[in-house]
């Protein structure tokens, strides 16, 4: 009951001093770490976050975890790291759930396949863009590792990790190993390494997508037929709506 009232108050408090009304997940996770002042320590890391952040909102999960898990220190260092790969001023608050930590996996893995400076600097660029959606070391390590089904060149393998690092590191696309395995039979090695240096989005969209996307183009393309954004899956008609696949 204690806490209860504690979170009630934090709310109040919450949401009167920075007028929002959607202070629940901010004063609960407060509460449950003991804290039961809205503190200067608390108040800077949320100005921070406010002053270098686009579209900030106290719901989002990654801000709560960042007010109360992370010293001030931590979060510049995140934004930081953030600003020295993208060159930009502005971040999504989930961006900064890529740590230092984590862009030291990162760099050591990438150069123990051999990439290069640029081609690091190039990946990591696309990687902390990804932030919380960055594969975790075992499963960075494993898609790589699957890309050898292929049997390419390594300077080939480099190049391409570097050019697709937002589709090979994001944590959406678990069934790229299921790709790679249907274009190594539908094409061959080296045709099915051709097909997905042309159609890298196939990591993302998956067997199935990949399948039904194959089948609309196969089905819609003529001469009067135009399509725009593959990479993305969107494709427009010839009437000009939208097919999103």
């Amino acid at each position: 009951m204690e806490e209860l009232r504690v979170t009630r108050r934090l709310k109040r408090l919450i949401e009167t001093e920075y007028n929002v009304e959607n202070a629940s997940d901010l004063a609960l996770a407060l509460a449950n770490n003991g804290i039961t002042e809205i503190t200067d320590g608390i108040r800077e890391r949320i100005y921070y976050l406010q002053q270098n952040c686009r579209n900030v909102a106290f719901d989002n999960y990654w801000f709560v975890a960042l007010v109360v898990n992370h010293s001030l220190e931590e979060i510049m260092d995140r934004y930081l790291l953030y600003e020295k790969y993208t060159g930009n001023t502005l971040c999504d608050v989930d961006c900064l759930a890529f740590s230092c930590e984590k862009e030291a996996v990162y760099i050591s893995l990438l150069t123990e396949y051999g990439l290069d400076h640029e081609q690091i600097v190039s990946a990591m660029k696309m990687v902390v863009e990804l932030g919380s959606i960055a594969k975790s070391e075992e499963d960075a390590r494993r898609i790589l590792k699957d890309l050898n089904i292929f049997g390419i060149a390594d300077d080939v393998r480099n190049q391409f990790i570097s050019d697709n690092a937002d589709l090979l590191f994001n944590d959406y696309a678990r069934e790229a190993n299921q790709v790679f395995e249907c274009l190594c039979q539908k094409y061959g090695k080296d045709g099915g390494f051709a097909c997905l240096k042309e159609h890298p989005e196939y990591i993302r969209l998956g067997v199935e997508k990949m399948s039904m996307k194959d089948q609309v183009m196969a089905y819609l393309y003529d001469d009067e037929a135009i399509f725009f954004g593959l990479r993305d899956g969107n494709y427009e008609k010839p009437d000009g709506t939208e097919l999103l696949i």
